[in-house]
């Protein structure tokens, strides 16, 4: 799996990363990341060209997404009524989503796709999209890096814990919301 990573793995998390950042439900962008820079840290592969291909890829994604929600928005909304609810709240709070919402994972798939819907201005959409990116995949990159090095070999241990983190804050915030509901 090593020589694969280091020979064609870049080009696969760029191309994972970007169908995520489109909307493709379940394409895994970010755990190939995770993995990859973790790699890296071990030294199988260069972390100098991991973190802004992909970061590259996100926001290519998230463009390509924004594109098709400003071509179908209306079909959508009409489609999905309760795409209307998102709508609303994306108007009030779009920039704090595009930067914030990288970091959340089935957020991060939709952001694009509902900055197009809403028809927020493209240089608007791009600049926070192109900060969020940024913020993520440094962060994100940096994180895993050290811990692939910290780790050695065994990088099941680094997905885990990273995985499990991310379903912990997910689970949270869930519970959190129905709460709020009840």
């Amino acid at each position: 799996m090593t020589q694969f990573v280091t020979t064609y793995g870049i080009w696969v998390v760029v191309a994972l990363v970007f169908l995520e950042s489109l909307g493709v439900p379940f394409a895994p962008g970010e755990t190939a990341f995770i993995v990859a820079s973790a790699l890296a840290g071990e030294g199988h592969g260069n972390i100098a060209a991991i973190i802004p291909a992909t970061i590259a890829a996100a926001v290519l994604g998230a463009w390509a997404g924004y594109l098709a929600g400003r071509a179908l928005g209306s079909r959508l909304t009409s489609r999905f009524p309760r795409l209307r609810r998102t709508e609303e709240l994306f108007r009030r709070h779009g920039a704090k989503a595009l930067f914030v919402g990288r970091f959340i994972p089935v957020i991060r798939a939709t952001l694009g796709l509902m900055a197009g819907v809403v028809g927020m201005p493209l240089p608007r959409f791009l600049g926070w999209t192109a900060a969020g990116c940024a913020s993520w995949g440094c962060a994100l990159g940096i994180a895993s890096y050290y811990l692939g090095t910290e780790v050695e070999h065994d990088i099941t241990i680094a997905v885990v814990v990273i995985v499990a983190l991310a379903l912990g804050l997910g689970g949270l915030h869930v519970f959190r919301r129905r709460v709020e509901r009840a």
